[in-house]
């Protein structure tokens, strides 16, 4: 790959060959060649990455028809191979392919686990930049971006809080992007992605060092769910999961949240529609719901439902 790195027709190539064998082929190879596979992943990411992602710019001209977005789509082919065999390798199910009843295996597996996840974010923070500079306009890139963005914070939350503040912030306005995207899959996606990351910061504080930086952070993202999603028209086919983003939200700072509700239903005008704004939030955000937000089992379950039922 070294030899050819620069070659960015060379890279996508080895990027289709890798993302082909690996949706093909992966279920049936064992832990070893799976571990291999793996690994040459991450190197070939990384040529891919130093050559064609760091410095690159994203520069999208103004089409009048979808023939013409498609064609102009073409040209960042490559990063759609990156981001399709990072979700073939992060959406298999490696454990299973790796089970095996002795301890030390089952070891084994948990430390490969961890670096292929560690794999799968290294080229998620190479792809980050390019998206959020353009490239979520054309349908079938922000179609896949979203598919992997969307298992990676169901499945790993903390480790997408964990990221360098730069690439969070560029994470969450993907994802705040993608909240109010037409198509409503995507939109959903994105909603649990908010609501994931947001739940593991209320049970661990891993946003802490995010919000020492911009302590806005999460209540500008309850502000846009609100003014972008909830009060437009579009919030119909993505009812639940907007619920669903903004009970965590809320619990962030339930006092910070009833000043945003007050400021917002003062653009409402008539006093008649700002009191009726207020009232409804009141009925809907209860302590009890506050306080299970993050229980589990029955009670957890069924404080979520009564929500969503207000919602």
């Amino acid at each position: 790959m070294k030899y050819y790195a620069e070659d960015r027709s060379i890279c996508e190539c080895l990027l289709r060959l890798f993302r082909d064998y690996a949706e093909q082929f992966i279920v049936s190879l064992s832990p070893d060649h799976c571990l291999v596979l793996f690994q040459t992943s991450a190197e070939l990411l990384k040529s891919y990455s130093t050559h064609h992602c760091a410095a690159r710019e994203i520069h999208r001209g103004a089409t009048s028809s979808s023939e013409e977005n498609e064609e102009e789509e073409q040209k960042y082919s490559d990063v759609l191979c990156a981001i399709q065999l990072l979700i073939h390798l992060g959406t298999k199910d490696f454990i299973d392919v790796c089970d095996n009843t002795t301890a030390t295996t089952a070891n084994q597996s948990e430390v490969t686990t961890t670096r292929v996840t560690d794999i799968i974010f290294f080229g998620l923070q190479q792809i980050i930049p390019l998206m959020t500079q353009g490239l979520l306009h054309y349908p079938q890139l922000c179609t896949q971006y979203f598919s992997l963005v969307g298992f990676m914070m169901d499945t790993y939350p903390e480790k997408a809080a964990a990221l360098p503040y730069d690439l969070f912030n560029s994470l969450l306005e993907s994802l705040l992007f993608g909240m109010s995207h037409v198509d409503a899959s995507i939109a959903k996606s994105s909603l649990r992605g908010i609501s994931e990351v947001v739940k593991d910061h209320l049970k661990s504080g891993v946003l802490q060092n995010h919000l020492s930086q911009n302590p806005l952070l999460l209540l500008n993202a309850c502000r846009r769910l609100l003014q972008e999603v909830i009060f437009q028209s579009l919030v119909f086919d993505r009812l639940e999961a907007s619920g669903t983003a903004l009970l965590p939200l809320v619990a962030v700072d339930l006092g910070q949240f009833i000043s945003l509700v007050n400021e917002i239903s003062g653009q409402f005008g008539s006093e008649e529609k700002q009191s009726r704004l207020q009232t409804a939030f009141e009925r809907l955000i209860k302590p009890e719901s506050i306080e299970k937000v993050l229980s589990s089992g029955y009670e957890g379950r069924l404080s979520r439902i009564k929500f969503k039922k207000e919602f």
